[in-house]
């Protein structure tokens, strides 16, 4: 199994430890490697909602604390057994040592990426390249680690990734940049020389050859340097690829990476990959791709993200294209996952669905526990020109019984949200309960008239079938309107 060439078309998606699926790839496998892994920043990260409803309380996307236990125990041993990964273990034992009795924090966290690290290094071809996005926390004990793991003759770049945001301190200078540490393999790779235009004040470089722009200001084509700045403007509020993710970057960035250290049709991989805008980079530059998070929310997501910006190009990508492992493939699957771990349920079919966030009242009942997911678009109205009003629509997954009270309720917490539409999640034999107790209301805008509240099963959800809600897209007098970007 070792050493073949990737399959043409690769896209896949895996909802597990990325340390799982690394061993079960081939070795010498893939070209690119960029990872933007939990930074030991001691906070958690919760995933994206935007509401009304005070009550709800955030569901963790991923909890970037660590501690010690009988895993890193095992890894410490493993380790420590092989002279090549020894030194690993001298530079975590120097880091435990500066700790101070907090709970071996930072040890922990450097242990779980090594290993991680190393499985990488196993599936990168000899040529190939692995970017490792970090920040001052700890990215000075991340290079130690790559250097014993990567060689650090391989060393090719500390790249800063400089961004202006708000936020100050009294204290202190802003923390305003991250670190791309970036290693090759081996002693060839590929690399592919990128350039930027920058502006002068005065002539530069070619002299008289080239005339000021507008603004009397010299652009210049250069070569881009090791600190990027104007180039890749971070993810703020305002940004239209945002999508309230917690460490979400930039599509540049990434498409940035990508030109610079593979070809078309290489494969990439990201064995942390969060809401999947390096997959997104990689479909826009005929990358084949491999997408790794522990979150099945977070898979579902980044499929959804990946078929609904790319579905309606060329030939469009389609859900045979895109194959998903770690996720429920058929209804007993499902319904195993619903009575195993009902939360873990609960955010598989909200990823499914679409949701673009999740809100969650651990072991509350009733219309103050009602809110599972949420899905934001917008009514289309026109009164000579068309506008659009942004609400969103409840989503309440239930794994099992469907009680008629749960169904009542659930117009209740869609007016106290101040959404317009809910949408009631169960299996199949659970149908009938919710449309015999469903209020019958609808609302309309022009492109037809919908169900305020509505079932849907999760039969319908794995036969790819979505609930009636207004389109993202419609056309109109020839016209394709795109109402996507307004959140």
């Amino acid at each position: 199994m070792n050493n073949l060439p990737p399959p043409p078309n690769i896209r896949e998606l895996y909802a597990d430890d990325c340390l799982n699926v690394l061993k079960a790839l081939p070795s010498d496998y893939v070209h690119l490697v960029y990872l933007d892994p939990p930074f030991n920043s001691k906070s958690n990260y919760n995933l994206p909602f935007r509401g009304k409803y005070k009550n709800a309380r955030p569901v963790e996307a991923f909890r970037d604390t660590w501690t010690w236990g009988a895993d890193q125990d095992q890894y410490y041993v493993e380790l420590n057994e092989d002279p090549i990964t020894r030194p690993i273990v001298r530079i975590i034992d120097f880091a435990r040592q500066l700790e101070h009795g907090e709970k071996d924090s930072l040890g922990s966290y450097l242990i779980n990426m090594a290993v991680r690290l190393i499985a990488m290094k196993r599936v990168l071809k000899s040529t190939g390249s692995v970017y490792l996005h970090c920040d001052p926390t700890a990215s000075h004990y991340l290079k130690l680690i790559m250097d014993a793991i990567f060689g650090a003759k391989n060393f090719r770049n500390e790249i800063v990734w400089s961004y202006r945001t708000g936020g100050l301190s009294k204290i202190r200078f802003p923390r305003k940049h991250d670190i791309l540490l970036f290693y090759s393999k081996g002693v060839r790779y590929r690399h592919n020389p990128l350039k930027e235009i920058i502006l002068y004040d005065k002539p530069f470089f070619t002299s008289g050859r080239i005339k000021p722009d507008q603004n009397g200001k010299y652009p210049v084509e250069v070569y881009v340097r090791d600190v990027w700045e104007d180039g890749v403007k971070p993810i703020v509020n305002t940004s239209k690829e945002r999508m309230g993710y917690p460490t979400q970057k930039p599509i540049k960035l990434l498409e940035r990476i990508i030109t610079a250290s593979s070809d078309e049709g290489d494969l990439v991989l990201d064995p942390f990959c969060g809401c999947g805008t390096t997959l997104h980079a990689a479909e826009n530059l005929c990358r084949q791709w491999i997408g790794i998070d522990v979150s099945r929310f977070s898979v579902e997501l980044m499929k959804e993200r990946l078929l609904s910006n790319f579905g309606f190009k060329g030939n469009g990508l389609t859900n045979e294209d895109i194959k998903v492992r770690g996720t429920p493939n058929n209804i007993s699957e499902a319904e195993e996952l619903a009575n195993k771990d009902p939360f873990e349920f609960e955010k598989w079919v909200c990823g499914l669905i679409g949701a673009h966030g999740m809100y969650h009242n651990p072991g509350d009942r009733g219309r103050d526990g009602g809110i599972d997911g949420v899905i934001r678009f917008g009514i289309l109205q026109q009164n000579g020109k068309i506008s659009v009003k942004k609400t969103h629509a409840i989503v309440q997954v239930k794994g099992g019984k469907v009680t008629p009270d749960s169904v009542r309720a659930l117009s209740q917490t869609v007016e106290e949200t101040g959404g317009t539409a809910g949408i009631m999640v169960c299996f199949e034999m659970y149908m009938r309960t919710v449309n015999n107790n469903r209020k019958k209301d609808t609302f309309r805008d022009v492109t037809g008239i919908y169900p305020v509240i509505q079932g849907f099963s999760i039969e319908e959800l794995m036969n790819n079938k979505k609930p009636k809600l207004p389109p993202v897209t419609f056309r109109q007098s020839g016209r394709i309107h795109d109402i996507g970007n307004i959140f």
